[in-house]
């Protein structure tokens, strides 16, 4: 790509802001036609089985929606939430979206812990690819809950087309948190330990979990696919200590039915 952008000189600032304004504009445009490409609107329903908190030993199943709708730089997917992508060229994606920070029930956890209401969170991301693999940082921040504070999760996955209906995607990723974040999912503060008999515990800032996971997506014609995943995750650190903790290892999966428009 033949853009640059130049550095700010204050004995220049007006030329330096200009500059900065056409590199913007040539990094748009150099992502444009990558981004009409990729244009899709992909809309299913499946059953997730899933943890009832994390750190739980039992499972519940769901119906989840599957959304994956793309249009120039606006995005929308079951997993990311809805976005949209600054900057998207072939090398590299960078942009900011909202997405859900899911709690729990008060009957999913421990007697006397009480229920974890669902959040909005604000999510930064960047993405590139590298030798056929991808590799994304993210972190996503609450918005409209105070206590919830922060997770950030690298993730790096490998597409692989093993036929032309068949794609895999394996990926692993690791996830950090403040402490904010840990206690809300994790701490037990002095009335939750009166209530619930456990120990009272506040976690600090540091890695949550490391997961793997394996995509699937079969193309059964040019709309109708059938996508799943499945995987697993191990709790670390801070996390792996809460006394409501009662399996570090856990495992989910997602099926379901997608048509592409």
């Amino acid at each position: 790509m033949n853009c640059f952008t130049p550095s700010l000189d204050r004995s220049r600032g007006r030329s330096a802001q200009r500059g900065l304004v056409l590199a913007t504009l040539c990094l748009m445009a150099s992502g444009g036609a990558h981004a009409a490409q990729d244009d899709r609107i992909k809309i299913g329903a499946g059953v997730a089985v899933t943890p009832k908190f994390q750190g739980s030993s039992s499972h519940r199943l769901r119906a989840v929606p599957l959304i994956d709708i793309k249009k120039g730089r606006i995005f929308a997917r079951t997993d990311d939430g809805i976005g949209l992508n600054i900057i998207e060229t072939s090398a590299i994606t960078m942009g900011a979206g909202l997405n859900l920070m899911r709690g729990y029930r008060s009957s999913d956890v421990p007697d006397g812990i009480g229920k974890l209401s669902d959040a909005v969170g604000a999510r930064v991301f960047m993405s590139t690819n590298v030798a056929g693999a991808r590799l994304r940082l993210s972190a996503t921040q609450a918005l409209n809950k105070n206590s919830r504070g922060m997770i950030a999760v690298a993730r790096a996955s490998y597409p692989y087309a093993v036929t032309s209906q068949l794609m895999l995607v394996p990926s692993v990723a690791v996830s950090w948190a403040n402490e904010k974040y840990l206690s809300s999912y994790f701490g037990v503060d002095g009335g939750q330990s009166v209530r619930s008999g456990k120990s009272q515990y506040h976690p600090s800032a540091g890695f949550k979990d490391v997961s793997m996971r394996v995509a699937v997506n079969y193309s059964l014609n040019k709309s109708w696919s059938i996508t799943g995943a499945v995987g697993a995750s191990t709790l670390l650190d801070k996390a792996a200590d809460s006394p409501i903790v009662e399996k570090k290892t856990q495992l989910h999966a997602v099926a379901g039915v997608a048509y592409t428009f």
